[in-house]
């Protein structure tokens, strides 16, 4: 099979993909409604609700980061483990297909396909469950400010349309590392792979944010900031990390589609 691109076979192959794929993605997807629809119904009861504010509904944002990186990394992390088993990975070698088109179909279904799905599937709970309580409960509250000004604040906005959602514009490079990240992991280890990805994302982490802060401080050191300094704005060090990551991003999804095409030879 040569290594070029055709729009009918990859049509093709995630067709065959979703046979094989498919089942992990459903059944993850309802453990994930699930999960959501339960936590929703622990913390949104008549008790949680006789005091409402603006911090009742908070529960959703460590909801959010964790569902979603659980989902998005089991997702990513499931595409390509049966390789590591040597019946299937035969299988799977002797598709009809070349290496980018299957590397494609991956990023195709544990990217473009669960992330949105994700998104989806969070918004359209919080806004069920939300739209249940808004329609029995007083929705605002107010306070003047130091102007004398009135502020109005909507105890039960929907996830979507709160302020800190709308703030994490900084991190929308997240769900690609997670997904690169754990891509990897699937087809570099041969069991074990998500325990052995998490570990490994864990020491990673730990040597990143221990090197960065030595390298800070042998910098700073006995120095005195003079003038507006580059590393001052914040708008700066967000636009850094978020380049770090994209690079970081780009850098596994290739080293996979390497691992990939040494597989398929």
């Amino acid at each position: 099979m040569n290594n070029t691109f055709n729009i009918n076979r990859f049509g093709l192959l995630l067709k065959r993909q979703w046979l094989d794929f498919g089942k992990i993605y459903l059944i993850s997807f309802g453990v994930l409604i699930g999960i959501l629809a339960l936590f929703y119904s622990i913390s949104l009861t008549d008790n949680s609700l006789e005091n409402l504010s603006s911090n009742t509904l908070n529960f959703r944002y460590p909801l959010f980061l964790i569902t979603g990186f659980l989902f998005a990394s089991i997702i990513a992390n499931s595409y390509f483990m049966h390789l590591g088993q040597k019946p299937k990975a035969i299988i799977n070698i002797l598709i009809p297909a070349s290496t980018i088109e299957k590397f494609l179909s991956a990023i195709f279904y544990t990217l473009i396909i669960a992330i949105p799905s994700y998104l989806l599937c969070f918004y359209v709970i919080d806004f069920v469950f939300v739209s249940s309580v808004r329609a029995t409960h007083t929705l605002t509250s107010s306070y003047n400010d130091y102007q004398g000004k009135k502020v109005v604040i909507d105890n039960l906005a929907y996830f979507f349309s709160t302020e800190t959602v709308k703030d994490f514009y900084p991190f929308y490079y997240v769900p690609l590392l997670i997904n690169g990240v754990f891509l990897l992991g699937s087809i570099f280890f041969k069991s074990f792979h998500y325990v052995k990805t998490a570990i490994s994302v864990m020491i990673f982490g730990v040597l990143w944010v221990t090197s960065t802060i030595f390298i800070m401080q042998k910098l700073t050191n006995n120095t005195v900031w003079v003038g507006r300094h580059y590393w001052q704005d914040e708008s700066n060090i967000f636009f850094i990390m978020s380049l770090i990551g994209i690079l970081l991003t780009f850098a596994f999804w290739f080293i996979s589609f390497i691992r990939l095409k040494e597989k398929e030879a």
